[in-house]
């Protein structure tokens, strides 16, 4: 993971861990779970986050820097798509299957395409550092959809849209024009004065299924790093 915070308490003399990825803490995720209900059925999640590297051109000739290095855990998948499927696993869980289409140079994936297989819909993952996109995520049911035209670690604000006579469409922003790692610091504040264990065992689970499911695809798309 990209960052980990480690807490020793003093009262109860125990140690924890917790990932630094702020996504299932931001109150916008935490609103687009309450109003998930109103889509329906979900269909189809999609989730794009491809931004061109500024270290891309100099793969292209030849020079391996640490976000293209298969011995250093670079490449899209580890370092975008996370986010994705923190974002995923956050509002679903542990899917049913894993499928990774992924472009390889040098032995690690410049860009690809995640797919996850759920009992009633699919999810497609894009990440690319190689080319870009508009960063956008849709979650489609069969009643509405739920818009994020921020990157799965921001989401600055969401869209919902129904499928209503009247179209209609609403835009939710909750995080209060706060930064972004504000919501984190104050819930590790929460969590270290609460000795709140059950918090931690959450975050962990969610953790641990997002590295399960980049492991899974890496492997599966012929990605190896040392540590495999």
């Amino acid at each position: 993971m990209r960052k980990t915070l480690y807490i020793k308490f003093k009262r109860s003399k125990r140690t924890i861990r917790i990932s630094g990825i702020k996504t299932l803490i931001l109150p916008n995720v935490q609103k687009i779970k309450e109003e998930l209900p109103k889509l329906g059925n979900i269909k189809i999640f999609t989730a794009n986050y491809s931004q061109y590297s500024s270290r891309y051109d100099a793969f292209k000739s030849g020079e391996t820097l640490p976000a293209f290095d298969p011995q250093k855990s670079g490449g899209a998948l580890m370092d975008l798509n996370i986010y994705n499927i923190n974002l995923f696993v956050t509002l679903y869980g542990k899917p049913d299957n894993i499928d990774y289409h992924a472009n390889i140079q040098r032995g690690i994936d410049t860009s690809g395409i995640l797919v996850l297989d759920y009992p009633t819909f699919k999810f497609v993952g894009i990440a690319a550092k190689d080319c870009k996109a508009p960063i956008m995520t849709n979650i489609q049911g069969d009643e509405g959809c739920i818009s994020v035209d921020s990157s799965a670690n921001i989401v600055s604000q969401f869209t919902l849209s129904l499928n209503t006579k009247d179209s209609k469409t609403e835009t939710m922003n909750i995080n209060h024009g706060k930064h972004r790692m504000f919501h984190e610091f104050e819930a590790f504040i929460s969590i270290i004065e609460n000795e709140d264990f059950s918090q931690t065992k959450y975050l962990q689970d969610i953790t641990l299924t997002t590295m399960d499911i980049q492991t899974t695809a890496r492997l599966k798309a012929g990605i190896l790093f040392p540590s495999d």
